[in-house]
Order: C-alpha cells, then structure tokens, then sequence
C-alpha cells in the first residue's frame, strides 16, 4: 500500500511543474505585449509632438513674413515646405520635420484707440502645416493684425 502512494504523488509534482511554467509563460507574453504597446504610443506621441513643434515653427516664420503680403482682397501667399532647423536628417540629408505657411489677407478693419481713429487694423490668417515621418501632420491657425495710419504720414511701410 505505501508504494502505491508515492508513485501517485511523483506524477503530481510534474503536473504541478508543468501548469507554473505554463503560467509563468503566459505572463511574460502578457508583459511583453504590454511593453510594445506602451513603447509604439510613445514614439506617436513624440512623433506628434515634433509635429505640432514644426507648426508652431511655421507660424512664427509666417507672422514674420505676413509684412510681405498685400492688403487686398483675396490676397493669399503659400511657401514652399520648409525644413526646421535641428531635425533630424533623412537618407537624402533632408530634415525629417518640415512645415508649410499660408497666410492669407482677411479684410480691413478701424481700430478704436483712447486717442483718434487714424488707425486701420489689417486682418491676416496664418495657416501653417507642420509634418514629420509616418505621415504625422498637425495644422495650427492664427489671426494677426498690422496696426497702420490711415491718415498722413504711414508708420509702417506701405501694405
């Protein structure tokens, strides 16, 4: 009768064994899936980040070049796609983060000041599209004014 016991007993060691390294398997599938998931959203996340960084580039060279755009109506100039400066290079040496302005002239508009109304406020929309790899885009808009005399002498340059 005792021998009959512990050869039972030698068959549920292995078993046991057996279902713990099937368990033990299973989770570090589980944590591997986990980790690549975590990993793929964080390069979008930085890859829309860079994005919108190169948009907000492209604004600030748009309203820095909306002086060369004329106040009429309909006016609109698009820029070519340019690179930001300190992206990184793709294989043809061209930078990976690129954006692209549109600014376009809205309308004319008086400007109420405490002191006279010689003043005209000049409405522009800059649209700017910031892209980077894997096709990630962000487009951000801004509206601008230029504050001009309207009478007399000009204390800008002509529009």
């Amino acid at each position: 009768m005792i021998r009959s016991h512990r050869s039972r007993q030698r068959g549920a060691a292995l078993i046991i064994g057996l279902i713990l390294l099937a368990i033990i398997t299973l989770l570090a599938v589980v944590g591997m899936n986990i980790s690549n998931s975590e990993l793929a959203s964080a390069t979008n996340e930085q890859l829309r980040m860079r994005a919108f960084r190169a948009a907000e580039t492209g604004l600030e060279h748009g309203l820095d070049a909306m002086f060369d755009v004329p106040a009429k109506p309909g006016a609109e100039v698009e820029a070519d796609p340019e690179g930001v400066e300190g992206s990184p290079l793709d294989s043809d040496e061209e930078p990976i983060d690129t954006f692209q302005t549109t600014i376009t002239y809205r309308g004319e508009g008086n400007v109420v000041t405490g002191f006279s109304s010689d003043f005209s406020g000049f409405h522009y929309s800059v649209v700017s599209r910031g892209a980077t790899a894997r096709d990630t885009n962000t487009t951000l808009e801004q509206g601008a004014y230029i504050i001009n005399d309207t009478g007399g002498q000009q204390s800008f340059a002509p529009l």
